[in-house]
């Protein structure tokens, strides 16, 4: 008898758990899945959106930044002048006044990325750093999942067509 007291509250135990490890593979989870990049590109209160290379970080963990191009929105049909910012903070988290370092956010190595920036800070999205790289026949592209891969990839310039109010990206 005092074998099955144990076992009896160890299978109720687990059979408790059983609905919520369910729902979670049902997608009902508390917190949904933050958007892909061709959701995220379309928010038009992203301030500015950045085609960049990390170049080196320094001791706070803040990435200095190369900008291959700059995607400017239009404003009442007019472009708008926008300077990208040297270096990049990182993360801010809403309400505070902490900032996660970019070197956090990026995983501590240079890289190119698509950015999605407010001043010199991420723009606060759940992913807000897409990786570039070379794909086949040297077209550039992004991935746009929110997996830390980057995965699945797509062409950069049919991406960046998302964007509210560009036609066509603006080089630097």
């Amino acid at each position: 008898m005092k074998r099955i007291a144990p076992l009896a509250f160890t299978s109720f135990f687990v059979l408790g758990l059983v609905p919520e490890v369910s729902a979670d593979k049902a997608g009902h989870h508390p917190d949904p899945l933050p958007p892909g990049l061709d959701q995220a590109i379309r928010d038009p209160k992203v301030a500015m959106i950045v085609d960049a290379t990390i170049l080196k970080y320094n001791k706070a963990g803040h990435g200095e930044i190369k900008v291959h191009t700059i995607y400017k929105p239009a404003v009442s049909g007019k472009k708008i002048k926008v300077t990208p910012p040297k270096w990049i903070r990182g993360y801010g988290y809403v309400g505070s006044d902490k900032i996660a370092p970019l070197r956090i956010v990026a995983g501590g190595r240079p890289g190119r990325f698509l950015f999605l920036l407010d001043g010199d800070l991420l723009y606060s999205t759940y992913n807000n750093r897409f990786p570039i790289r070379e794909g086949k026949k040297g077209a550039l592209v992004v991935g746009i999942g929110f997996n830390g891969g980057g995965a699945p990839w797509k062409p950069l310039k049919d991406m960046v067509k998302l964007i509210p109010g560009v036609a066509s990206p603006g080089k630097k």
